[in-house]
């Protein structure tokens, strides 16, 4: 849209919007870039390999340190077994998780996404 501005010759006109202007991503350096990135390392290879994580729990258990047993009504984790009856202790866990990581995005989550 262009509207005439009426302050003089014919045909002149001002715009009513800016000019389009690029916007390029900035590269960002220093402490807390390096701490993000090796923490996220660090948190996906704990989460891509402990699937592979092997744990003795005995004779007709199964072997997988992390295990979420839906047939057998069972979750494994590491040394601890949780059956259908103690899910509100990990309900309660899972709470405490949920309530932290929202505490810790108010407090730091620029440090975090930059």
């Amino acid at each position: 849209m262009r509207a005439d501005t009426g302050s003089g010759g014919v045909g002149e006109t001002n715009s009513l919007y800016a000019e389009h202007k690029k916007v390029f991503p900035q590269a960002v350096k220093g402490r807390f870039r390096n701490i993000k990135w090796s923490l996220m390392a660090i948190t996906l290879g704990i989460y891509y390999f402990l699937p592979f994580v092997r744990w003795d729990r005995g004779p007709l258990a199964p072997d997988q340190a992390v295990l979420v047993d839906l047939p057998g009504r069972r979750f494994y984790f590491f040394f601890i077994e949780i059956w259908p009856q103690e899910v509100y202790y990990f309900t309660g866990l899972l709470i405490i998780a949920a309530m932290t990581l929202f505490l810790m995005n108010a407090v730091a989550g620029r440090i975090w996404c930059g």
